[in-house]
């Protein structure tokens, strides 16, 4: 049976990468995304000689040429697109509404909401060909407001949103958000490094006592979850925000890690 082909946006690193690697794990052709071509290439060599089959596609999701440029190549090198991980994403501004920079804002918008459209609108002629499926990674900040993140909370929850219009509009795909909990990543850093300015005291120290608790996931724990999402995700799950750690998401975890071993 011919291999299912994902492609992972933010894949040089983090969630994404971990996603990718168990992705490869489990027999799919993988694709990685991500701005850092050096970082990029590397790793998927580092799954090449895992044995599995991976490919790195340097480019940046905010930029239509870019998205559309992934597709092309992942489709001339493995033939065919079986789902999608939009995983990429930016925190930036930490900033009060009141004196957040509208650039920033803009950037954060289009990187977070217009790139998984782009990127999704050039891979949906083949993903429909092989029933599909997007993984849009949301947040828990989709849901509830965090000061000082008004930008990155406005773009979850557009996601989210997208993700049920994608669902309604798409009959061949299935389209699934997913939350991934609080997950060490260089989104956390970030946070540690520019909180303190631009977030309430009490906001700010909650994420850093996470780290300094040890309370951050692994991101190969979130990771795994969307791994199987994105390859054997129920139809019937379309439309849904799901937390990667619910019950029913980790017994199709279980389900399918079994399998692997």
């Amino acid at each position: 049976m011919t291999a299912k082909t994902i492609i992972i946006t933010g894949a040089s690193r983090g969630l994404g990468l971990a996603a990718a690697r168990d992705a490869a794990d489990l027999g799919a052709n993988v694709v990685l995304f991500a701005r850092s071509a050096e970082k990029l290439e590397q790793e998927a060599q580092a799954i090449r000689d895992g044995g599995g089959k991976a490919l790195a596609v340097p480019g940046d999701i905010s930029q239509e040429a870019d998205c559309r440029r992934v597709v092309e190549r992942t489709i001339a090198h493995f033939g065919r697109i079986d789902a999608l991980i939009n995983n990429a994403g930016v925190i930036e501004p930490i900033a009060p509404l009141a004196e957040a920079s509208i650039d920033a804002w803009r950037q954060n918008l289009l990187t977070n909401v217009l790139g998984p459209m782009m990127l999704t609108q050039a891979a949906l002629p083949y993903l429909r060909q092989n029933r599909g499926r997007v993984i849009n990674v949301s947040s828990g900040a989709s849901t509830y407001a965090i000061p000082g993140w008004g930008a990155y909370c406005t773009a979850k929850g557009a996601l989210n949103q997208f993700n049920r219009v994608l669902s309604v509009e798409e009959e061949m795909v299935t389209a699934v958000a997913v939350r991934p909990g609080v997950v060490d990543t260089d989104m956390q850093a970030i946070i540690r490094q520019m909180g303190a300015a631009g977030m309430p005291e009490s906001a700010y120290q909650r994420f850093v006592r996470l780290r300094d608790e040890g309370e951050l996931l692994p991101p190969e724990a979130p990771g795994g979850a969307i791994a199987v999402l994105a390859l054997f995700a129920p139809r019937d799950w379309d439309g849904e925000f799901v937390a990667w750690d619910e019950e029913r998401v980790q017994e199709l975890v279980r389900k399918y890690a079994t399998r692997r071993d």
